[in-house]
């Protein structure tokens, strides 16, 4: 079964904490002792945050979330355990190496000369 609900969090970044409300996703299945998180949106903020990275603690889920040019983008929700993490992590630092490659990789535009 699958529900939006409306959560209270504490957002942790760039020297702050701040507590936040959130909307998300709560996925709950027969059988398994924790529901699952998904879809979370900040949506209720302090204004004075400064803009950058922070992470965001709510229902025993982190999630990694950016405020940038006024809205907050959140990531994912962070893995539970461990060895979740450390694929997390690698996974991550894998896509940033392909992204840096293929940006350096990537031809520069042609300018044509003005006559």
């Amino acid at each position: 079964m699958r529900f939006a609900v409306l959560l209270k969090g504490t957002l942790r970044g760039m020297g702050r904490e701040a507590k936040c409300e959130l909307l998300a996703t709560k996925s709950v299945t027969p059988g398994t002792s924790r529901p699952v998180y998904s879809h979370c949106a900040v949506i209720d903020a302090p204004a004075d945050l400064p803009e950058g990275d922070y992470e965001v603690e709510f229902g025993q889920e982190v999630a990694i979330t950016r405020m940038q040019d006024g809205c907050w983008q959140v990531a994912r929700v962070m893995p539970r355990s461990y060895t979740e993490a450390a694929i997390f992590f690698a996974n991550e630092a894998r896509r940033a190496a392909e992204s840096s490659r293929k940006s350096a990789r990537a031809p520069l535009p042609k300018v044509r000369a003005s006559s």
